[in-house]
């Protein structure tokens, strides 16, 4: 028989299933990448606490949009130069209107902020609604992303509907509310969180479909029967690859010449990314990872608030590395979307009011804002969220007024993660596919929940890259001020609708009874 599919072209083996890149010579006649059944995807990247006032420090005037060379990247956004053509920075959207008091001021503002951003709900509202007692409910609207792996139709599904992934090994404390908050930015439903894992073992496992896989890895093969192959390739000390490599050989002798690259190329990549997971994984204790990506019900709150791993600390395989920790995250997600395993990711590069020490920073990062490198000094994040710096809601010159510049830990905190996002769409961006390349055919979204050091709800600092053509890129566009600003609901509502085509008629909540409004300014 054929296996010639529509989409992706697969590796077999015992109890493993590979996805390959799309493969030219192999497609069927009248299949090509760049036609209307390219890919869409979805690629949402937060990061806690807000950031520095340095992000921007290059912001056109309220209601203003700066374009091309007029468009100046601040510094702790620098590591984005390379995909820069493709880079919309979005100034003065709030996320506070589904709140009753109709403020940016929210309290506790990491859990319901966190709670809020990628679904625009109140989390507390809904539980009192109920009766319920905040420190146990988890409940909230169903997220972003989960509405578009539901309405996206048939055409745009995947082998894993939806990928959660993390880099929080230093929990920081609830708000005394469900960890759900904390942890997870993805809602399935009103009641099922999908929290991320940081495990990359768990996550490799997923996408080759074997051990960790949320269902049958292979057609016909139970999850159990997939956990007995991975655990019998882990006992001989076996990759993955060499389950699958008879097929390999076979699917080299139909291909083209270029495709037998490409084919070789990925293997050899994988092969890789499976020793750098097993490096990475073994300095991570068992009782941080989580579990995989499965059906969720009602979430258990779990121990460990304020505990952890943070940089170097010592574990039975030696010290712990969070710069490796983050790289091969990015690894195994450009392996899920290259090879259209999923289309749908969120990827939290810390958990909600971190508690992690950032000594992992290097020099060269550091110096980008002009903190001078010190190997004693912590960069505890959270307590840099609270070091000096302010800005008003007062405006000047078109702008928010600057009481006190940040500290520059939190400034070289912010660029990291930056840098990690970059590095990402910089990789997405090299992979050639159709017309243009993964990146293009991406949504990738920057962001954080709340503003800055006042842990206040408006002017979000985001970034948006790719888009296929749909929205504004290099640019900068800045909407009015506090009172006048418009809402994240309807950042979502405009991908949703004008990126996927999904008519979603409104999304998240406004207690002044607005209407969701496409937001117009940043679409071409």
């Amino acid at each position: 028989m054929k296996r010639l599919l529509s989409r992706r072209n697969l590796l077999l083996g015992a109890g493993v299933c590979l996805s390959l890149p799309w493969l030219e010579s192999l497609s069927p006649r009248g299949a090509r990448a760049g036609e209307p059944g390219t890919p869409r995807r979805f690629l949402l990247c937060t990061f806690p606490n807000g950031a520095p006032h340095h992000w921007w420090e290059t912001a056109p005037a309220f209601g203003e949009t700066l374009r091309g060379a007029d468009f100046k990247l601040p510094r702790v956004l620098e590591h984005f130069a390379p995909v820069k053509s493709k880079m919309l920075m979005i100034s003065r959207l709030g996320n506070y209107t589904w709140s009753k008091e109709q403020s940016p001021y929210i309290e506790p503002s990491h859990s319901r902020l966190t709670a809020a951003l990628s679904t625009c709900v109140d989390a507390d509202q809904l539980g009192r609604d109920q009766g319920q007692d905040l420190g146990e409910w988890v409940g909230n609207g169903v997220s972003v992303d989960q509405l578009i792996v539901q309405k996206a139709g048939p055409e745009q599904a995947t082998r894993v509907p939806s990928l959660q992934t993390g880099l929080g090994v230093k929990p920081g404390f609830f708000d005394e509310r469900s960890y759900a908050y904390n942890q997870a930015i993805s809602w399935k439903s009103p009641r099922e969180p999908l929290k991320r894992s940081v495990n990359p073992r768990a996550v490799f496992d997923a996408l080759v479909g074997a051990g960790a896989a949320p269902a049958a890895p292979v057609p016909g093969q139970t999850a159990e029967q997939a956990r007995i192959e991975a655990a019998r390739r882990a006992a001989a000390d076996k990759s993955v690859i060499d389950a699958v490599l008879a097929d390999a050989n076979a699917l080299m002798r139909r291909a083209s010449a270029e495709d037998r690259q490409i084919v070789q190329q990925y293997l050899d990549s994988l092969r890789e990314i499976e020793k750098n997971v097993a490096r990475v994984q073994a300095t991570i204790p068992a009782n941080l990872g989580c579990a995989p990506i499965a059906a969720p019900g009602m979430v258990p709150e779990p121990p460990g608030q304020g505990e952890g791993l943070n940089e170097n600390d010592s574990t039975e395989a030696g010290e712990y590395k969070h710069e490796d920790h983050a790289n091969v995250m990015i690894d195994l997600l450009v392996m899920a979307i290259q090879c259209d395993v999923t289309r749908v990711v969120t990827h939290m590069l810390d958990d909600a009011r971190s508690e992690f020490e950032y000594r992992c920073i290097p020099e060269d990062v550091r110096a980008k804002v002009g903190l001078e490198h010190r190997p004693e000094s912590s960069l505890h994040f959270h307590a840099s969220q609270h070091g000096a710096g302010n800005l008003d809601r007062a405006t000047e010159g078109g702008r928010y007024r600057i009481i006190e510049e940040s500290n520059l830990d939190f400034a070289a905190i912010t660029c990291w993660l930056g840098q990690k996002t970059a590095a990402l769409a910089a990789r997405l961006d090299a992979i050639r596919e159709g017309d243009g390349t993964v990146l293009d055919h991406c949504v990738m979204v920057h962001m954080s929940e709340m503003r800055t050091h006042d842990h206040d709800a408006y002017d979000l600092p985001i970034v948006l890259l790719g888009g296929d053509g749909v929205f504004l890129n290099d640019a900068h566009v800045a909407y009015g001020p506090v009172g006048g600003d418009r809402q994240l609901r309807d950042l979502w509502f405009t991908i949703m609708n004008q990126y996927y085509g999904l008519g979603v008629a409104s999304f998240g909540d406004d207690l002044r009874g607005e209407p969701n409004r496409l937001l117009e300014e940043i679409l071409r």
